[in-house]
C-alpha cells in the first residue's frame, strides 16, 4: 500500500521493545498480576486504544470512579515501567513524507510502512550490536498478507541493507548487508495474547504522542524510567540508533 495522500492521520509509526530473552517470564509476571489486581481475564489482551476509549473489553473502566481510574491508570504505568525493556521506534509525519517523495518517486514511493520497519529494525540492530547481542524480531500478527508483507521486509534487509538514497543516508551511519546478516536473526509473529506484544503496544501511543506533546504523563514515565531507547545512549549516538522522527521539519 502507497502513502494515500488523502489519508487523514497525520502520523504513522511503527514500534517495539527490546528485551533480553531471559527477561520473558518476568514481563509475563508483571502483566499477568496486573490482570489479577484487576480482575481482568488473563486472555484479555491489554490494548492501549480501549483503555484510553473506555470501550469494548475496557468499557467497565468508564464506570469507575474518577479517583478509581486514576488508580488504574497508575497501576498499568508501574506496572510497565517494572519491565525490563528498552522502548524504540520510528514515528513519520505523513504529510512530511508525501511532500519529500510523492513527488519526487512517484509511484515508486516506498511504503511507509516499509520505511518505518526499516529504520527501527536496524537501529534496533545497531543497538543489540553495541551491547554484544543479536536481534530475533517479533510482530503482532495482523492477517497472512501483511505478516508476509514485514516478513519480506526483513529478508530483504537483511539480504540487501537499507533501501535509502546513499548520499543522504550515510550521517546515519547505515548498517552493511553484511553486518545485518550477522546481527538479524529472524522474524516470526506473535499473537496479541503475548503479554509482551501488549507492552510494547501501550508504549508506541506515548511516544507518538511526544512529537506534539513531549509532557504527555505516560511519556515522562517512560522516560524518567531510563525506559527509552534514548536515555541508554551517548548523545553522539542517538541520531543513528535513537527513537527516529522522520519527515517532520528536519531530516
Amino acid at each position: 500500500a502507497k502513502p494515500n495522500p488523502k489519508d487523514q492521520c497525520p502520523i504513522f509509526a511503527m514500534g517495539g521493545v527490546l528485551i533480553k530473552r531471559n527477561d520473558e517470564q518476568i514481563i509475563k509476571q508483571l502483566v499477568s498480576d496486573f490482570k489479577t489486581r484487576w480482575s481482568i481475564p488473563q486472555e484479555q489482551p491489554l490494548h492501549g486504544n480501549e483503555i484510553r476509549s473506555k470501550k469494548k473489553g475496557f468499557a467497565w473502566l468508564g464506570k469507575l470512579s474518577k479517583v478509581e481510574q486514576d488508580q488504574f491508570l497508575e497501576d498499568l504505568t508501574q506496572t510497565i515501567i517494572s519491565c525490563p525493556i528498552v522502548v524504540h521506534s520510528c514515528v513519520i509525519s505523513r504529510p512530511g513524507y508525501l511532500n519529500r517523495y510523492l513527488e519526487k518517486y512517484g509511484e515508486n514511493t516506498w511504503e511507509m510502512m516499509k520505511s518505518a520497519f526499516s529504520i527501527l529494525i536496524e537501529r534496533s540492530a545497531k543497538y543489540a550490536a553495541i551491547n554484544n547481542g543479536s536481534l530475533m524480531v517479533y510482530f503482532e500478527a495482523a492477517g497472512k498478507n501483511e505478516d508476509n508483507l514485514l516478513k519480506q521486509y526483513f529478508y530483504d534487509l537483511r539480504a540487501k541493507g537499507q533501501s535509502f538514497n546513499v548520499a543522504t543516508s550515510d550521517k546515519y551511519s547505515p548498517l552493511s548487508a553484511n553486518d545485518l546478516s550477522k546481527l538479524l536473526i529472524g522474524i516470526d509473529s506473535k499473537t496479541k495474547a503475548n503479554s509482551i506484544m501488549q507492552i510494547a503496544d501501550l508504549c508506541l501511543y506515548p511516544v507518538v504522542r511526544s512529537k506534539e506533546n513531549p509532557d504527555n504523563q505516560a511519556f515522562l514515565a517512560l522516560k524518567n524510567a531510563n525506559l527509552l531507547v534514548d536515555c541508554r545512549l551517548q548523545q553522539d549516538q542517538v541520531t543513528t540508533l535513537g527513537i527516529k522522527y522522520y519527515c517532520f521539519d528536519s531530516p
